[in-house]
């Protein structure tokens, strides 16, 4: 089966999953088109010759290619995805990075205290430029959103941006505590989870305060179970670690083939699902005991505790403990956002990290 995938971006998530490509390509014999499209051409085409390095020692044969991309243009970024006629595009980019977050100054501190839904418009800014380039190009390619897509996909669907699903996030949990359970097979077992509980299970065991809600062959996982689950890596290495499933599931989803897993944000919902990729189309799969209305509020009071959830139409609100964060040093963007004004409040919240990134 063929397919064509469109990576936007080439930092650390972006080169781990294209590397991971040739192996998920290898394991269909699928002839697959990966393109890279980079703000910095020198990268994309370094990018793509590690890739096609990587392809050529594993036998695979694999057409990778690279472009300049320009955020600034609509009619540049129209014209690159006609030339690249994707089925699947990934998104990667954004303005803010989670591991830029280490660095000892005030606005670190502040999304470590009101969570990282603090940062959610500048994870979000830059996907209405992308969707004014889908609707000048007609593509029809299905879109997958790497940036804080656990809220960024709720705002974005319901903006009208046709975004399928995310990858990471929840993913890595499953992954972490696949090992853990010692199971095997992609629907064995089943879990509830968000960014927040990345960020829980990459606590040491005795710090970690709460557990996502797991099912292992249909039946429910007591949290002692689980509890014991070595840390995720807190650098950059977690993107290796979910890096293979990620790969997995934008070549199926770009050649057709069918796919079990987990992803944050599936069509536009809050926090992260176990899902069923059928014929193109994406489904939950749910547990039986769990219906769709309890898992939405399960994930509702997840994305709430990581700091910011979209309420009903496009509102993003914050939650009250990033609220008190926000108005402590920037009264007038506490109270949230509209989606539709995203690209204003990102200009806003970049001044505010600019302004609190200069204090230590």
């Amino acid at each position: 089966m063929s397919g064509r995938l469109l990576v936007l971006g080439c930092g650390s998530l972006a080169r781990e999953i294209a590397l991971a490509i040739p192996l998920a390509a290898a394991r269909y014999n699928d002839n697959l088109c990966l393109m890279v499209a980079a703000r910095d051409a020198a990268r994309a085409r370094w990018l793509a010759q590690l890739v096609r390095a990587r392809s050529f020692a594993a036998g695979v044969s694999l057409t990778v290619r690279y472009y300049k991309l320009d955020w600034d243009s609509v009619d540049q970024m129209a014209a690159l995805i006609s030339a690249a006629a994707p089925t699947v595009i990934l998104n990667t980019a954004s303005f803010q990075s989670l591991w830029s977050l280490a660095a000892p100054n005030a606005w670190s501190r502040l999304v470590r205290d009101g969570g990282y839904g603090v940062t959610t418009a500048l994870q979000a800014a830059l996907l209405p430029q992308l969707g004014r380039a889908l609707s000048s190009s007609a593509s029809q390619a299905s879109v997958v959103n790497a940036c804080y897509p656990d809220v960024v996909n709720a705002g974005g669907r319901r903006m009208g941006l046709g975004i399928c699903c995310g990858i990471g996030n929840i993913a890595l949990v499953a992954e972490l505590l696949r090992q853990h359970l010692c199971a095997s097979g992609d629907r064995e077992i089943r879990l509830l989870a968000g960014h927040w509980d990345v960020s829980e299970f990459s606590r040491p065991c005795e710090q970690r305060s709460d557990y996502p809600l797991v099912w292992e062959q249909g039946r429910s996982v007591a949290s002692n179970r689980i509890s014991g689950a070595p840390p995720l890596s807190a650098d950059a290495t977690l993107n290796a670690f979910g890096a293979g499933v990620s790969a997995a599931l934008l070549c199926s989803l770009a050649t057709g083939r069918n796919w079990h897993g987990h992803v944050p944000g599936p069509l536009g919902e809050l926090g992260g699902y176990p899902v069923r990729l059928a014929a193109g189309q994406l489904h939950y799969d749910l547990p039986e005991d769990m219906t769709l209305e309890a898992a939405r509020a399960w994930n509702t009071q997840r994305c709430e505790r990581d700091g910011a959830v979209v309420e009903e139409g496009t509102r993003l609100r914050f939650a009250a403990k990033a609220a008190e964060s926000i108005r402590a040093v920037a009264p007038e963007l506490a109270g949230g956002f509209d989606f539709k004004d995203v690209e204003s409040a990102a200009r806003a919240f970049l001044e505010l990290r600019d302004v609190l990134g200069k204090r230590g």
